[in-house]
């Protein structure tokens, strides 16, 4: 036979409460700081039952039991929209554990009152959580040592001080535990997402019944909620709950009506606490009736719920504990459904009877939603180039089709639905969609299709060769071709507006990730005309340094200035962006550098304008490639001097530092527009091949560059050799006169002027560096940092 325990002690502690003027209270211990003191009670119990407990009498209630009893700690988890705290209290024993031991461990969570005018659950919240906190019973400490009472006694404070329904904002909270708009629930989200609570109860009134029945509960109706945790959730209201309440003389029954209240909206706290993958209960009693009647009324049900809770401990540890590993199977499996309406007891009418692999969303969308990524614990994928990828194989699947799907009511934002989660965000993932749409019949005839496929197979080439300009061609001609279906209506309007979408995306990625020469003139305008020659130790000089590092930090890198001394007492400095691989530290470096100082007397635009404008735009693109190593890029004052600037920097890097140091990828007049200069030279200073030349050859030949346009020969003078005389692979990259090697004639002189900087020279310097830095990066680090052992491995 269940124990009935709490039912035993709270009908003995009623009658105590009548005597109350004859002798204190016997089933409750003494505060074990002063034995003539009484337990605490509410202004609800001051008053018996005459007046609801004041927000003001709440305030000091907790604090009162907190300082009395060692076995509750509370505190602010929030604020409402006027600015009144929002609390959780912990009850444990002996004490409450930290809120990591609570997390790591079992817990129960009891919600009074969301709505405003529902005052009597919570009344029960704050009555039970100062019994639990003195009792004396050995099974109930036995239960509170084995898992910790968590209590919001009132989510809506302002509500209940206006005795409304909705907070101050106007809003029924409990329609918001979706999109989690209101700082309430936004709170008390972050209780569910941080402990995991294996039952959450929901405190409800029927403002307008008198009764018949007392008691109404539900448990999670949703369709997605897992199935083995429902079949408890179920068992724990029919099996457990309503015959303990019809015993103790109520009657009851399930809340709500088919279609109607009662349903399987996502939106509410009893059907998102199934979604969170927790036992969920919400008690109704008669806002009509008697006021301490309705709070028995709750009492009692509550007290069934641990008593269920304390019987059943292993199975719902069991049962909770498997179902985010249950959920996240299934929704890796895209021959599942997913409802997007319906409930237990009603039949949908909204269903993905393929739910998607997954949603991709773009960069502004991954912002727009990232509340809900930390409120719900989504796991994201960064997509390379741009945005994220939320796959359905985790465990708050059963969230994110809600919040991403166009079809969903209440959704956040119109992600993209894919079938497949294999190189999400390329041609080669969008044809996967084309091929599902086809299997949905989407098209009329099958060489539409063929045509689709077709396109997509040329533009994946063009990704793997990085060829962004010809990828944006060819999507902008995909989406002629879809364009040219949707007027003919060979093509369904899902999978049009499905798979235009993708090419857009396609489209506006590679205009990004696209190294643009243009801007690259843009930064070379500022740099030789706006501030003109840039000389050593100069304000001008200065200026130039300020703007790179503006450029940088705008970008969103970790931007550092490096001064250091120079000619009597003068100053130059290094300006340095770091990008540094996720999730790893001490990674192998490559960098990316050049020198922005000119002479005298030149507004130096080739020299070095154009090599700090290709480093600039290189920094953008790369902001978001994915890598596994680091990427430095580095601006050098001081380098017209004797390479001042580099060899600085250099003598500044630890030795492991330099252990580390894969590549240097120098860019010193890299714009010319001098004719004969057709040959990109690739220098080390001693001439022999190394990382940054098979990088680069590599990066070459994937780009379609003819054999000849790059010469590897040797050559110093640039800020490359401070790397290379400490041991790390390094070149410079500059545009010379096949044959001769000779410069440009503008070379240091004033006719080093913008007018003389080739956009279409950048364009090829950009491109090479971006593909062979960007490859080069994503290698997997290696455990043996020799130069001998990485050059084997590029080859």
């Amino acid at each position: 036979m269940r124990k009935k325990i709490l039912k035993k002690y709270v009908a003995l502690f009623t009658i105590l409460l009548m005597l109350m003027t004859t002798g204190p209270l016997t089933t409750l211990a003494k505060p074990s700081n002063n034995s003539n003191l009484e337990p605490p009670t509410t202004g609800f119990e001051d008053s018996n039952g005459e007046q609801w407990t004041t927000h003001e009498e709440e305030l000091a209630f907790l604090e009162e039991v907190a300082e009395m009893s060692e076995r509750v700690s509370y505190s602010q988890i929030g604020e409402t929209v006027e600015g009144r705290p929002l609390h959780l209290v912990r009850v444990g024993f002996p004490e409450p554990p930290s809120d990591e031991e609570i997390a790591d461990g079992r817990n129960i969570l009891i919600i009074g009152s969301q709505h405003g005018n529902e005052p009597a659950g919570r009344e029960m919240a704050l009555k039970l959580l100062r019994n639990l906190a003195f009792t004396d019973d050995p099974e109930l400490l036995e239960q509170l040592e084995d898992a910790t009472v968590l209590f919001v006694p009132t989510a809506n404070p302002d509500g209940r001080v206006a005795n409304t329904r909705q907070n101050a904002a106007g809003v029924d909270i409990n329609r918001d535990h979706l999109n989690l708009e209101q700082p309430e629930i936004q709170a008390i989200a972050k209780v569910q997402d941080k402990f995991h609570p294996d039952i959450t109860i929901d405190a409800h009134e029927r403002p307008r019944d008198t009764g018949d029945p007392d008691i109404e509960m539900l448990w999670a109706r949703n369709l997605n909620v897992d199935e083995q945790l429902q079949e408890l959730n179920v068992e724990m209201v029919e099996d457990y709950l309503m015959p303990d309440v019809r015993e103790a003389g109520y009657t009851t029954d399930l809340y709500g009506s088919p279609g109607g209240a009662g349903g399987g909206d996502e939106r509410i706290a009893r059907n998102m606490v199934g979604l969170r993958h927790g036992l969920g209960l919400l008690i109704e009693t008669p806002g009509k009736a008697e006021p301490t009647s309705r709070v028995a009324m709750h009492l009692e049900t509550v007290e069934s719920a641990l008593r269920f809770y304390h019987e059943r401990f292993d199975d719902v540890g069991t049962v909770v504990a498997g179902a985010p590993e249950r959920k996240a199977v299934a929704g890796a499996d895209t021959s599942n459904p997913f409802y997007l309406d319906g409930a237990d007891n009603w039949d949908p009418t909204v269903v993905l009877e393929k739910q998607p692999s997954g949603y991709l969303l773009t960069e502004a969308q991954s912002v727009e939603i990232s509340k809900y990524v930390e409120l719900f614990s989504l796991e994201t994928e960064a997509v390379d180039g741009d945005g994220v990828f939320i796959t359905m194989n985790q465990p708050m699947m059963t969230v994110v089709p809600f919040l991403l799907d166009e079809r969903a009511t209440y959704n956040e934002v119109n992600g993209l639905a894919l079938y497949d989660d294999s190189e999400v965000g390329t041609a080669a993932n969008m044809k996967s969609l084309v091929e599902h749409y086809q299997d949905e019949d989407a098209f009329t005839n099958d060489s539409d299709v063929r045509t689709l496929l077709m396109h997509l197979t040329a533009v994946d080439r063009f990704e793997k060769k990085e060829a962004a300009d010809k990828v944006v061609k060819h999507m902008n001609s995909f989406n002629m071709l879809l364009d040219h279906q949707k007027d003919n209506d060979l093509i369904a309007e899902p999978a049009y507006n499905a798979l235009k979408t993708y090419a857009d995306y396609l489209i506006n990625k590679w205009e990004v990730a696209a190294f643009d020469s243009n801007n690259a003139m843009d930064h070379l305008s500022y740099l030789s005309e706006d501030i003109g020659p840039r000389v050593t130790g100069t304000d001008a000089e200065e200026q130039a340094a300020t703007y790179i590092k503006d450029e940088f930090a705008s970008l969103g890198y970790d931007v550092s200035t490096q001064a250091f001394a120079i000619r009597g007492d003068q100053e130059s400095q290094n300006v340095i962006a770091v990008k540094k691989p996720k999730d790893a530290e001490n990674t192998e470096i490559v960098y990316v550098t050049a020198h922005y100082d000119s002479v005298p007397g030149s507004p130096g635009a080739n020299d070095n304008g154009s090599g700090t404008s290709t480093l600039l735009e290189l920094a953008r693109v790369m902001k978001d490639v994915p890598t596994n190593k680091e990427i430095r890029f580095v601006a050098f004052g001081a380098e017209e001097i004797g390479l001042v600037g580099s060899r600085y920097y250099v003598s500044q890097l630890s030795q492991a530092e330099k252990d580390r140091s894969v590549a240097n990828f120098n860019l010193d007049m890299v714009g010319t527009d001098w004719e004969p200069a057709s040959q990109l030279y690739i220098s080390p200073v001693d001439g022999e091949p190394n990382q940054v030349w098979e990088s680069s050859k590599a990066a070459a030949e994937k780009l379609g560059l003819d054999d000849d346009k790059l010469f590897l020969y040797p050559f110093g003078r640039s800020d490359h050799v401070p790397f290379y005389e400490a041991g790390i692979d390094s070149a410079l990259f500059i545009w010379r006169e096949p044959g001769t090697g000779n410069f440009e004639p503008y070379y240091h002189s004033p006719q080093d002027t913008i007018e003389h900087v080739s956009p279409e020279k950048i364009q090829v310097v950009g491109d090479l560096i971006h593909s062979a830095v960007s490859d080069l990066a994503s290698q997997p680090a290696s455990n043996d940092n020799s130069q001998e052992d990485l050059l084997e491995k590029a080859s």
